[in-house]
């Protein structure tokens, strides 16, 4: 992919995360190979855990990754509280692995033609599936995806750019929602050099695959502005979301706050300046 920042700048560390951390939702639909749609029963699993809404299929221990287990049970009742959203009970299939090669071998068994990568969200036929595999940022992956699941039982759909940037968001552990994201650095650096991501310019993204590392940054720099910026962009948020809930078109967010909040874009800047990033993020 292509790697570039607001206002031209490129950066190295974010190419290096992105290559790291390539997350991409993957919606089957009836014109992709899909495999046998009764895969999860092909496997002998050696660990199945049913915990509310969530059905763990892992092929090693899950109680070494407990922590991991507990907050995603976490997510399913944060993630629409944080919306003002009601619970969903719709099931969600965590199918974890210890290996990398048997990771890649099972998804090209089941689901050929889809990318390559360390964690992946699909949803075939209304059924929701999250698939990784362990290693350096394997909680971080788990928490992406698995908020890409909680978002799609909430709601008929999610625009790119707020599915991305409350993915982003909600991977890290709770203790560094707030001032704990890489993306905060990067963007006090961004606003340091008066580089605005612009939200009009996101919101006409509709391809996944033409998401930059920059616009992951910049959709998370908007969805943290909206929920912990002035009550009029929060309320903005909520109103928007509570319209798709309804299934009503709801046109560009920009528009709405723009309306709502018309000095917003300064509301934005001074909100990043006053945030100190944590020193030392919690595990």
């Amino acid at each position: 992919f292509n790697k570039s920042v607001s206002g031209g700048a490129n950066s190295t560390e974010a190419d290096r995360s992105r290559s790291r951390r390539e997350f991409l939702r993957v919606v089957l639909t009836s014109g992709l190979a899909l495999g046998n749609p009764r895969f999860a029963m092909a496997a002998d699993w050696p660990c199945r855990w049913q915990l509310q809404a969530f059905h763990f299929h892992a092929d090693f221990d899950l109680p070494q990754h407990a922590p991991v287990v507990q907050e995603l049970i976490e997510l399913q009742r944060t993630v629409p509280a944080t919306l003002q959203l009601p619970t969903s009970d719709e099931s969600i299939h965590i199918y974890l692995f210890r290996s990398k090669r048997v990771y890649r071998n099972y998804l090209r068994q089941y689901f050929p033609g889809v990318p390559d990568r360390p964690a992946m969200y699909i949803k075939q036929r209304g059924y929701g599936m999250v698939f990784a595999h362990t290693g350096p940022e394997f909680a971080v992956d788990v928490r992406h995806e698995a908020t890409h699941a909680v978002l799609h039982c909430e709601l008929p759909f999610v625009p790119l750019w707020l599915d991305e940037g409350l993915a982003e968001y909600f991977e890290m552990p709770a203790a560094a929602r707030f001032n704990g994201h890489p993306h905060l650095a990067d963007i006090r650096r961004e606003l340091g050099r008066r580089r605005l991501p612009d939200l009009d310019r996101l919101e006409a993204i509709t391809d996944l695959a033409s998401m930059t590392s920059s616009d992951y940054r910049d959709a998370w720099a908007w969805v943290h502005f909206l929920l912990h910026g002035p009550a009029e962009a929060h309320d903005v948020l909520l109103e928007y979301v509570r319209d798709i809930h309804q299934q009503t078109v709801p046109g560009p967010l920009a528009v709405r706050i723009r309306r709502k909040r018309p000095r917003y874009l300064g509301d934005f800047v001074r909100h990043f300046a006053e945030i100190e990033p944590l020193v030392e993020l919690p595990q």
